[in-house]
């Protein structure tokens, strides 16, 4: 009986330590500030409690705003397998833009940060691979634009009505694209011009331009590329058994009716991609420079770091994916059928 009477008290001393841990309990070591950092969800399922920065809110529209968040991992335990933190206490943040009125949220950036906020890793996403994505109303993201959106009832432009676009009348131009700037196959200086394409989702460069397909619309439209390419013969090789090919893409980012972007932050961007092969094509991007669009400096320039190296191609363990760079109708593939380069040793277009 006393056995039975023990256990019991043993029992319930332990269900008593598991309910009374508190948010407290688990922010203990969490060094963020408070005033600033505001507490959106608690997740005692996955361990981390997720924050957004009040300092960071910024509204950029009617119904939309930019903020960054912090999901904090208190036990060390994350749900990504590559995380360079795990079994540490660490953060993952991530800048995001909201649009309450659609529901929608668009990753702007993710980085790794160790428990004293320091960046492990980061990765800032290119124009193109900012995609806004329809989230659930019972989501994670959706309780935390709803907690963001609450302190912003205040704000004039945020609670602004959002404009109504005009239906177009039959005889103007309205929701027309822009022809071409020059013939497809035509030269303009070093560059030759490949037409237009639309860009698509894709979690590196390498994915996004081999991702991307010709646009051949004439109505409005976002998220379109003039592209050009640069390719001289010197860059090819042959051999017994295979042969290979590389050139720098142009991407020039339009806006919806296909007029040359001229913005400060939005960047044309060259890179350098190229592979070869000894049966099946494979490549990789060499690195990428971005220009701004309205002063035309350079404004970075990413460079591949081996198998390291996550921003600009997907790493597996036979090194970098190249399945869909051969026979599909993408940048790079116009670029290698354009290009001509002399039949030598069973090179093929």
């Amino acid at each position: 009986m006393k056995k039975l009477m023990m256990l019991v008290m043993l029992l319930l001393t332990i269900c008593s330590s598991a309910f009374a841990e508190s948010i407290d309990d688990v922010l203990k070591d969490c060094k963020l500030d408070r005033n600033r950092w505001k507490v959106v969800e608690w997740s005692k399922a996955d361990n981390y409690v997720r924050f957004y920065d009040s300092k960071s809110v910024s509204v950029t529209g009617p119904g939309q705003f930019e903020t960054i968040i912090y999901d904090y991992f208190y036990n060390g335990t994350c749900n990504s397998d590559s995380c360079k933190q795990r079994g540490n206490k660490h953060y993952h943040s991530e800048k995001v833009g909201f649009n309450a009125t659609k529901s929608t949220s668009t990753l702007r950036s993710f980085a790794t940060k160790d428990a004293n906020e320091n960046t492990i890793d980061s990765f800032e996403y290119p124009a193109k691979m900012q995609i806004a994505a329809e989230f659930n109303k019972k989501s994670i993201e959706a309780k935390t634009m709803l907690k963001i959106k609450d302190s912003l009832k205040a704000d004039k432009t945020f609670t602004a009505e959002v404009p109504k676009q005009d239906k177009p009348k039959a005889d103007n131009h309205y929701g027309r694209f822009a022809p071409l700037p020059q013939p497809i196959g035509s030269s303009d200086g070093e560059w030759v011009y490949l037409g237009r394409f639309i860009g698509t989702s894709g979690n590196t460069y390498l994915e996004a331009v081999l991702n991307m397909k010709p646009f051949e619309g004439t109505t409005a439209r976002d998220g379109v590329f003039d592209v050009y390419y640069n390719h001289t013969h010197d860059r090819c090789k042959y051999h017994d058994t295979g042969y290979s090919y590389g050139c720098i893409l142009k991407f020039v980012p339009l806006d919806t009716n296909g007029n040359k972007l001229q913005r400060r932050g939005v960047y044309t961007e060259l890179v350098d991609i190229g592979g070869g092969t000894k049966g099946a094509f494979v490549g990789s991007v060499k690195n990428v420079r971005r220009y701004d669009t309205a002063t035309h400096q350079l404004v970075e320039t990413l460079v591949r770091d081996g198998y390291k190296d996550s921003a600009l191609n997907p790493v597996t363990s036979y090194g970098y994916k190249g399945a869909q760079f051969m026979g599909v109708n993408n940048p790079f593939w116009h670029a290698f059928r354009n290009s001509k380069c002399p039949d030598d040793k069973g090179w093929k277009h």
